[in-house]
Order: structure tokens, then C-alpha cells, then sequence
């Protein structure tokens, strides 16, 4: 009779065990099947494709993850530039009007070929749309109007660059500096990226290597010795025998 007792508390113990691995088993894939897939940001770009110069303009970026309309955006920023001129772009911030829309007011002084390009981050995501607008102008002497299509177009490549760094820098403090790459409608991934450094004035320059944080997503570590205005030039490079860089301004205080 003992031995009988015996077997059933080791039949007993071996079905509890079986059941409980059964059980981890289950929540195994139930923690595979759970992953939730990040939603993607989607902006839709809203600017007119022609218009008058000294016209009052109204662009629209509508940010939407899903269904859900975004109105907690960390910043949206409108970019403006003429046709070959990137480098002297202008950044607007956008308002916030509610129901995922954020908006600008621009009024362009004279004709020609110019681009809007939003730059939206939220939810750790990042997104920049661009849009081409012709703004046509009078000629005041000839009474005709230039929309500046028919002047020779340098070359606009399809590479986006957008610098993000801390709105105030400060000497010996280590900060980072992170920028946004967009190829087209897609993030430019795989790309080798270096921040040229150097302060206004001086010929010598610091280079700083970054790492790829996520899809097109890059981000280096410095510090600047002294305060003044620095120029920050950003060099992106791939296999595939891209070269871009853009230029931007960075100010320093003590």
C-alpha cells in the first residue's frame, strides 16, 4: 500500500509540473503575440503649388498616428527656402491649432521656385515632408509677370538634414547633437555621418563621428572650450556614393 501512495504523489507531482510548464508555455507566446507595433507618423503637407508674390500663404502640416490625430507634437518646424539656396533657409516654428494641425503664415517678397518642408517629432518619431511651390512676380518694367521657372535651376538634391540640438549650449558641458535624415519619403539608414566643427574665425575644425540610434536617426557627443558662434557642417556619406553636407549656426555661452 505504501508503494501505491508513492506512485500517486509521483503521478501528482509529474502533472502539476507538466501543467505548470504548459502554462509558461502559453504566456510565452502570448508575450510574442503581444508586441505592440509601433504605429508610423504620418504628415500630410498641405501648400499651394503656385502663388502670387506678396501674398498671404498658409501652410499646414496634419500629424496622425493611426486614426488618432496628434496634438502633442514635441515640435514641428517649417523650413523655407529658394531653389538653390538651402543653406540660407528659414525655420518657423508652427502653431498648434488643434485636431493634429499645425500651421504657419509666409508671404514670399519675390518670384521664383521655393520649398516647404515640415519637420515634425513626436512619440520618438520623426517625419519631413517637402512640397515645391512657384511664386510668380510682376516685373515692374516689363509689366509681365516671372515666376522665375524659366532661370536655371542649380541642383536640389532629395536628401533631408535636419539638426536637432539643445536650445542653449553652454561651454564645458557635454551635449549632444543629433540629426534627422530622410531619403525621398524614407529615413536614410546606413549612412555615415560626422559633425565638422569650428567656431567662427579659425581655420581648425573638430570632427565628431556619430552613431545611428535608429532608422535615420544620428547622434554624436561634444563640448565647446570657449563661448562665440560656431558653425556646425554636417557630412553624410554612403556606399552608394552619396555625399550631401549642409551648414548650420550654433551659438555658445559661458
Amino acid at each position: 500500500m505504501k508503494k501505491i501512495g508513492s506512485w500517486i504523489s509521483i503521478v501528482s507531482v509529474a502533472v502539476v509540473l507538466a501543467a505548470c510548464g504548459q502554462e509558461n508555455v502559453n504566456n510565452s507566446e502570448n508575450d510574442t503575440t503581444g508586441e505592440e507595433t509601433v504605429e508610423t507618423l504620418d504628415v500630410t503637407l498641405d501648400t499651394p503649388e503656385t502663388a502670387d508674390a506678396g501674398e498671404a500663404l498658409t501652410f499646414t502640416a496634419t500629424v496622425t498616428q493611426g486614426d488618432e490625430k496628434v496634438n502633442d507634437a514635441e515640435e514641428v518646424m517649417f523650413e523655407v527656402w529658394e531653389e538653390g539656396a538651402k543653406d540660407d533657409s528659414e525655420m518657423i516654428e508652427a502653431s498648434n491649432d488643434g485636431e493634429g494641425v499645425y500651421s504657419i503664415k509666409k508671404t514670399f517678397e519675390s518670384g521664383g521656385t521655393y520649398f516647404v518642408q515640415s519637420h515634425v517629432t513626436a512619440r520618438n518619431l520623426h517625419t519631413m515632408p517637402k512640397n515645391e511651390i512657384a511664386i510668380t512676380a510682376e516685373d515692374k518694367a516689363t509689366g509681365e509677370e516671372d515666376s522665375g521657372q524659366e532661370h536655371a535651376h542649380a541642383h536640389e538634391s532629395d536628401v533631408s538634414i535636419h539638426l536637432m540640438k539643445p536650445d542653449e549650449i553652454k561651454t564645458n558641458e557635454d551635449i549632444n547633437l543629433m540629426v534627422h535624415l530622410q531619403k525621398g519619403d524614407a529615413a536614410l539608414t546606413g549612412a555615415a555621418v560626422r559633425f565638422e566643427i569650428s567656431k567662427e574665425g579659425e581655420e581648425k575644425a573638430e570632427w565628431v563621428d556619430t552613431k545611428e540610434m535608429k532608422d535615420g536617426e544620428y547622434e554624436g557627443t561634444t563640448s565647446f572650450g570657449e563661448d562665440g558662434d560656431y558653425s556646425v557642417t554636417i557630412h553624410v556619406e554612403n556606399d552608394e556614393g552619396l555625399h550631401e553636407h549642409t551648414e548650420k549656426k550654433v551659438i555658445v555661452t559661458e
